[in-house]
């Protein structure tokens, strides 16, 4: 938690403290996530999800410069599943899967100029991801034999006490961004690297694409 919270308050005085020939952009995108279980228990959840943050370009040499971030993602995602049990009758359940992260990408651009306030930016580094929160919630229905209706609903959270899904990741990213000006367009992919379960012989890793616009302030 000590080294996190680190990484955290650099990433923000970086941000606070850039010089002056530092560019600032605000970003916003939609990041869909995969996370996958293998192992002694196996699942897949493909969550939908959307990003805003702030990121700063710090230059370093000619075209190359470095960027911060400092970005929320919320993530979510439904699942329904409905299960004929023959004569028996049938049985309906719902999960609802949110998630919620604060990531910050270290990034070494490369951009090649098209003309006239317009280039194209090439980027690739590590991006240190810890969720702030995460849970599923389920309900479910069941109907036997026609007549009797038994019901159940309940919620799990991934990070309380006790919990085997550790709060924390380091991926590796990479992406193009197309820069009009002030404006932008910019997408990628990061690529989970750590294990985030604490389970014996069971492996969980995220991973996610990225889409986006940002605006330089």
């Amino acid at each position: 938690m000590k080294k996190i919270l680190t990484i955290i308050a650099v990433a923000i005085a970086m941000l606070a403290t850039g010089t002056a020939s530092a560019q600032t952009f605000l970003t916003l995108g939609y990041a869909p996530q995969t996370i996958k279980t293998t192992g002694n228990t196996v699942d897949s959840i493909a969550l939908n999800g959307f990003s805003v943050g702030i990121n700063q370009n710090l230059p370093i040499s000619g075209m190359l410069d470095v960027s911060v971030g400092l970005n929320a993602r919320y993530s979510f995602a439904k699942k329904e599943r409905n299960l004929n049990l023959g004569i028996l009758g049938n049985m309906q359940a719902t999960a609802e899967y949110s998630q919620l992260i604060l990531d910050i990408p270290v990034l070494i651009n490369y951009s090649i100029e098209l003309g006239t306030d317009m280039h194209v930016t090439l980027f690739a580094g590590p991006t240190v991801s810890f969720a702030l929160a995460g849970k599923t919630t389920w309900s479910g229905n069941a109907s036997v034999l026609g007549a009797l209706n038994l019901g159940t609903d309940g919620e799990d959270d991934w990070y309380d006490e006790g919990s085997n899904i550790s709060r924390f990741d380091l991926g590796g990213t990479i992406g193009v961004a197309l820069n009009f000006a002030q404006f932008g367009v910019y997408g990628g992919y990061n690529l989970g690297l750590l294990n985030l379960s604490t389970a014996n012989n069971t492996t969980r890793k995220a991973s996610n694409f990225f889409i986006g616009v940002n605006y330089g302030i």
